[in-house]
């Protein structure tokens, strides 16, 4: 697939599948806000506005480097910091971890007074819902490595 057409396709997915996740953590994030403002906030309102804050910095990096693929094509994507990677990683690795935690924490199973810790857990499952940012994510991981290693050797003189 040429560079143009992987533009292209990448401008599609940020606009179907990020623009929506990113819009319910936007909203997430209003709601963490208002819990932050509270003077006493009970346990599960703090892990709740902690869980919200949480894919900020993934998804900030994630646009980065969409923006960056989309302006530069794939030299843009190979002069990109490192941490910016690694953010739009951590967000990749949180989304699986909330499907794997949703699918294995019981909630009935909380005592009377569950602990902060237990109901991070348990809003932990909303992170999935940041599964579509993952498309994106690996078409740019796969525009970085494969693409422009295989095609380096092509154009070398």
């Amino acid at each position: 697939m040429s560079e143009r057409w992987s533009k292209f396709l990448v401008a599609l997915e940020a606009l179907v599948l990020l623009v929506p996740v990113t819009l319910l953590a936007a909203f997430s994030l209003v709601g963490a806000i208002t819990y932050l403002r509270a003077v006493h906030l009970e346990p599960y309102e703090q892990a709740q506005a902690i869980v919200y804050l949480v894919p900020l910095a993934p998804l900030t990096a994630g646009w980065i480097l969409i923006a960056r693929f989309l302006a530069s094509g794939r030299a843009g994507l190979e002069s990109c910091r490192a941490y910016l990677w690694w953010l739009a990683g951590l967000g990749g690795v949180l989304v699986v971890a909330a499907i794997w935690v949703g699918s294995s924490f019981d909630e009935h199973k909380l005592e009377y007074e569950p602990t902060m810790w237990k109901w991070m857990l348990l809003y932990c499952r909303e992170l999935a819902f940041g599964l579509p940012a993952l498309v994106p994510l690996i078409h740019l991981a796969i525009e970085r490595r494969v693409r422009t290693s295989s095609n380096y050797r092509l154009e070398r003189p």
